[in-house]
């Protein structure tokens, strides 16, 4: 099981712990070019109750993807970091590829909300693309 250390720009927050990803993947969806001021977010899924994280982050909620449910995106204002994101309705927690003291083995395997990817960017032909979610 590998081990897994991350942290905001500034180090304010970090988060910690060991857990095999449940997924990796791109997310092409409106909300994530808005939240990390992209073209998509990319984020590896965990088992929730697996990552610490310490520091004094915020929160910010409001309904999400194609589901319409509370979706949380767990940031640090001083520095701008987006660290995480989850749903009170799923085992899961996302955590921003980007945020990952070594992200040398995030290999997505699947584009998700491809229906609103940027038009310029290419997908690799051997990834799954779904136009919402996809699993």
């Amino acid at each position: 099981m590998p081990t897994v250390t991350g942290g905001c720009l500034c180090g304010r927050i970090r988060y910690s712990g060991e857990a095999e990803p449940i997924r990796m993947v791109a997310c092409h969806c409106k909300d994530c070019q808005r939240y990390t001021g992209s073209a998509f977010l990319t984020v590896f899924a965990f088992p929730k109750g697996t990552i610490t994280l310490t520091g004094d982050p915020q929160t910010f909620t409001r309904p999400g993807g194609t589901t319409a449910k509370p979706l949380h995106r767990v940031f640090r204002p001083d520095c701008g970091s987006a660290i995480m994101m989850h749903r009170d309705d799923t085992d899961r927690i996302n955590i921003a590829a980007g945020t990952l003291d070594d992200t040398s083995f995030f290999q997505p395997t699947a584009n998700i909300y491809c229906e609103t990817r940027q038009s310029w960017v290419p997908l690799a032909p051997e990834m799954r693309c779904y136009e919402r979610q996809g699993e």
